[in-house]
């Protein structure tokens, strides 16, 4: 769709020119030759960008740019203003009124047609930034999201949703609802700085989903941080006594009381890592039924699709084969995130996990595979975990990888480790091979 440029100047020749000119360039012009007709024009019209003449008949240049600035249909339309008076008097005075540029006469037309162009870019990128958070909205995630699909690279899209805000902001009211928009906003950016790559697209869609564009190599661990950040800070949002309730009251439709969870973020992922995309929209239908997924658990979680075909997003998270039997395993850890999102995660992956809290309660466990977080080990539990491996327990120690000489004795009880950011279907591989072969 073409741009519409709105003319308008008493100078017949000078409207000529421009229109000619601006036609050749791609656009759609409309004229108006005084400055009423110029301002019916516009709110008729609804151009993308106006150029304006100062002195003319009936109404000058600044009158018609304080009305255009005060009327919400075209108030948000780039205004260049065209002037004889090239003085510093008559400058500001437009800006004052309005304007967003100054263009002496003479101009010169390919000074013209770049600072329309400029104009123009500029104003579709406001435009487009949500008012909350000030970052890109539809216009720029639906372009995003066409260059992912039509690209060869790899990428990966997470759509953020907010669980229970709805309650929230019937509690707090919008205001504050807005404060969590941006907090989340926040969040997010310092994920990716934190985790992600340095050209890493955000976009907030509008209410609480946002979108995320980065490689697959870095989703796990943005996933990850943004969890644990999301749910160390959003719980300040609310009162004390919410607080310490673990909920907010509300009432439902009928008037009976009702207790809203508070709030916690579902991250829906999708990649090209095992199918192609041909269109935006495929793209946004699949992280749409991912989504639909991930609310239904009652608590802060990221599933990712790894599927090569449109199966049920029930198997989202992982991708396997029929031959793949049954396993249980035993984890000790302290992050909370993982505690509650390995459980899930492998569990589509046809593997239980028993949530432990001690080395030793794991190993009262008939299980053959115990997961252990690096920061929970010390000299007396390394020691256990030895004496286990001997017995024929294989041993996964979630943390960085065990260096030669390391004083932890790593060797002597570790069968494998991961190292952090935790790529959740390699450990289930992991898993798998290790309960083969729990020795190795």
């Amino acid at each position: 769709m073409k741009n519409r440029i709105l003319v308008v100047d008493d100078n017949r020749l000078i409207v000529t020119l421009l229109k000619v000119n601006l036609t050749s360039a791609g656009y759609e012009v409309v004229t108006a030759s005084d400055g009423l007709a110029g301002l019916k024009a516009a709110i008729a019209e609804r151009p993308d960008l106006i150029i304006l003449d100062v002195m003319m008949p009936e109404m000058d240049g600044f009158e018609v740019a304080r009305q255009v600035r005060n009327n919400t249909l075209v108030s948000h339309v780039p205004i260049i203003m065209l002037t004889a008076r090239n003085t510093s008097e008559s400058i500001v005075a437009g800006l004052d009124a309005g304007a967003d540029d100054y263009l002496a006469k003479p101009f010169d037309m390919t000074e013209v047609l770049a600072r329309v162009k400029a104009h123009l870019r500029r104003s579709r990128t406001e435009r487009s930034l949500n008012p909350i958070t000030n970052l890109p909205g539809n216009i720029a995630i639906e372009e995003k999201l066409k260059q992912l699909a039509a690209s060869l690279e790899p990428f990966a899209v997470i759509y953020t949703d907010i669980d229970n805000f709805k309650s929230y902001n019937d509690a707090y009211g919008f205001l504050q609802g807005d404060v969590v928009l941006r907090t989340l906003g926040l969040i997010i950016l310092q994920c990716i700085t934190m985790c992600g790559n340095p050209h890493d697209f955000v976009g907030h869609i509008g209410g609480d989903d946002f979108v995320i564009c980065s490689t697959p190599d870095k989703v796990d661990a943005l996933c990850q941080q943004l969890i644990t950040s999301f749910d160390e800070l959003m719980p300040k949002l609310y009162n004390e006594n919410d607080r310490k309730l673990g909920y907010v009251l509300g009432h439902s439709r009928d008037g009976q009381h009702v207790k809203h969870p508070l709030i916690t973020v579902s991250l829906a992922v999708v990649t090209n890592e095992y199918r192609s995309f041909d269109s935006s929209g495929q793209i946004s239908e699949l992280v749409a039924e991912v989504k639909c997924l991930a609310k239904q658990m009652p608590h802060s979680i990221y599933i990712k699709d790894l599927r090569s075909s449109r199966a049920s997003a029930q198997d989202a998270s992982y991708e396997r084969g029929p031959e793949d039997p049954p396993l249980s395993v035993a984890l000790v850890c302290a992050d909370r995130t993982l505690r509650l999102v390995l459980p899930v995660t492998l569990g589509r992956a046809k593997i239980k996990v028993m949530v432990c809290d001690t080395v030793a309660e794991a190993l009262r466990t008939d299980v053959n595979t115990v997961i252990v977080d690096d920061v929970l080990l010390d000299e007396s539990k390394l020691g256990v975990l030895a004496e286990a491996k001997e017995n024929g327990r294989a041993v996964i120690v979630l943390g960085p990888p065990a260096s030669d000489g390391d004083d932890l004795g790593a060797t002597r009880t570790r069968t494998a480790c991961l190292p952090k950011p935790y790529n959740f279907t390699h450990l289930a591989s992991l898993i798998r091979q290790v309960h083969c072969c729990p020795a190795g």
